[in-house]
């Protein structure tokens, strides 16, 4: 598996299982809905893409994640001026509801690596014209969702690079 493997401290493994915990909790019981897909182990998802969160943030020395009572419009992290969407998955593919679910300027894949909690790789990233070019309509838990598989992904340190580059010119 390619990327750059990523290993959370006990406290950030912490932080991110709070985090998660307290969206699932506050998306349910505050504001009445259930995140994610209707059956799946809510509060895990939740979990999963904070830990994801957690993971890029410290890749490229980021502010953590914070909890966002209204939702954060698609944008999890801002890097050098970029908007970035970060995407938790077991498969190998980024996936999005819809070409208008990408919000952020760039989106970032991660996954698990190995069992242990606190390690994830971040495996690359993609622009969301490089998305919307490269993705395929595919039949996801009965819904038609944009997929790219992780192969067509640049790899991470592009972000970096291209964050970088943003910052000089501004």
């Amino acid at each position: 598996m390619s990327g750059i493997m990523v290993m959370l401290s006990n406290q950030e493994l912490h932080e991110a299982e709070c985090l998660g915990a307290d969206t699932d909790a506050i998306c349910q019981k505050v504001m009445g809905y259930t995140p994610r897909d209707p059956g799946s182990n809510k509060v895990q998802s939740e979990v999963d893409g904070a830990r994801a969160e957690h993971a890029v943030a410290k890749l490229y020395g980021l502010e953590k994640p914070t909890l966002n009572i209204l939702g954060d419009g698609g944008k999890d992290l801002w890097f050098g001026g970029l908007s970035v969407d970060v995407k938790f998955t077991n498969t190998d593919d980024l996936i999005f509801d819809s070409a208008d679910a990408f919000k952020s300027d760039v989106a970032v894949l991660v996954r698990n690596y190995g069992d242990d909690p606190r390690a994830l790789t971040v495996v690359g990233c993609v622009s969301r014209g490089e998305f919307a070019a490269s993705s395929t309509a595919q039949e996801r838990k009965y819904v038609t969702m944009l997929c790219t598989k992780s192969s067509a992904l640049s790899p991470p340190e592009s972000l970096w690079k291209a964050a970088r580059q943003r910052e000089v010119r501004l």
